[in-house]
């Protein structure tokens, strides 16, 4: 009986011992057998000249503790003959048909066990001998009880078992979402850093670049001041290597670094101004992400010109947006072709942007007819981070999957 207790837990999958088996088992007979006990007691009562016979009540225990004793046996049944299980509606008929003849079988069963162990007894106290006919009335009268417990409790434990297994799988499918869910945003978060690592030898050569002009044109003390200009601006770049978002107030303090050194290179042809609005400041945006539309501006639009080069970058939230703009006074439409966006700086700056907010990101280019650009950097404004293990793994709390 133990292995088969154990089998039947095993195959229904659902979270019981066998001893709490064997508790709710006994509960739900123990319900019948008091409503029968109960009904019996109430015709004894209700009959004029009535008795309540003891072996009544001995029968009433019998009957308990047989359909308790076999409760095992009867899951064993409902796994075996299921009627839940999607199947043809003659092989249901014949399923069903299968439990009937087990129902009956085992309420034959307990017929005899009880004729075994009280007949003498009713014979005795009731004055009539306990005949197979007597017997065979007996089933033909309260079979149709005995039938209906048993299908209940075959009918509650399939529906029981297969609510169970439907909660499991739709946990299953949650657990394996989460899953993918975190493997989507280390994923990201790769992309993301692998983007940025091409960003900074792209922006180094750059700057060498100007260093080295510097020094061929024996220029040595700009040359000195934009080392160590730079080697300021990667300190702080190397202080957040693993985040892949800085507040904009961090950004702009890395922008303000990389242009104190174009300001070396252009002297007094560059000026620099800001318009930052506090509110801004904290919001969050991918780290590095002004550099490259800061530098098109120079590289593409003022590098040619002998004077008055002008950048002006400004930044403001509307609502949950945050827009930020960077204008030069160079070229304009003149320059539409370099401005593409096919150049490694701003491709990148455009994947960038695209793995992080999907199509929630957008990147413009205005250029009026009487000269001028401007790079307005639209991305949704959130102001703090998912808490995260892994700084490298932190990424916009809200921010669209990619």
């Amino acid at each position: 009986m133990k292995s088969l207790i154990d089998r039947v837990l095993q195959t229904s999958g659902l979270p019981m011992t066998p001893r709490q088996l064997w508790r709710y088992s006994f509960l739900y007979w123990s319900f019948f057998s008091l409503i029968w006990y109960c009904q019996t007691t109430l015709v004894w009562l209700l009959t004029p000249n009535g008795r309540l016979y003891y072996t009544e009540t001995l029968y009433w225990l019998i009957e308990l503790l047989f359909w308790w004793g076999l409760t095992p046996v009867i899951i064993w049944c409902a796994q075996r003959f299921s009627l839940l299980r999607k199947q043809s509606a003659s092989r249901f008929m014949a399923q069903l048909l299968t439990h009937v003849l087990i129902a009956a079988l085992l309420y034959g069963i307990e017929l005899i066990i009880e004729h075994l162990l009280l007949g003498s007894a009713i014979a005795h106290e009731q004055g009539r001998a306990i005949t197979v006919r007597r017997v065979l009335l007996v089933f033909a009268l309260s079979f149709g009880t005995a039938f209906s417990q048993y299908m209940l409790l075959v009918v509650c434990y399939s529906v029981l078992t297969h609510v169970y297994k439907l909660q499991s799988l739709k946990q299953q499918n949650l657990q394996t979402e989460l899953i993918n869910e975190q493997l989507n945003t280390q994923l990201a978060n790769a992309q993301l850093q692998a983007l940025k690592m091409q960003l900074n030898p792209h922006f180094l050569f750059n700057t060498l670049h100007s260093i080295v002009s510097m020094l061929m044109g024996n220029q040595t003390r700009r040359a000195i001041q934009m080392v160590t200009t730079l080697s300021d601006l990667l300190r702080s770049v190397l202080m957040r290597q693993q985040a892949n978002f800085v507040t904009l107030f961090e950004e702009m303090t890395l922008t303000k670094q990389y242009l104190a050194i174009q300001e070396i290179r252009f002297e007094d042809r560059l000026t620099v101004e800001y318009a930052i609005a506090p509110e801004a400041e904290n919001c969050l945006l991918p780290q590095l992400i002004l550099q490259p539309l800061v530098e098109n501006a120079i590289t593409h639009g003022i590098a040619n010109r002998s004077e008055g080069a002008l950048i002006r970058i400004r930044a403001q939230r509307q609502e949950d947006v945050l827009l930020v703009e960077v204008f030069d006074n160079g070229a304009g439409h003149k320059r539409r072709q370099a401005t593409s966006g096919t150049g490694l700086g701003l491709s990148n700056t455009r994947s960038r942007l695209e793995k992080a907010y999907g199509k929630q990101a957008r990147l413009q280019f205005i250029q009026p007819p009487g000269g001028t650009t401007t790079l307005r950097l639209e991305i949704p404004c959130q102001s703090f981070l998912l808490p995260s293990a892994d700084p490298a793994e932190t990424v916009p709390h809200g921010s669209p999957a990619p």
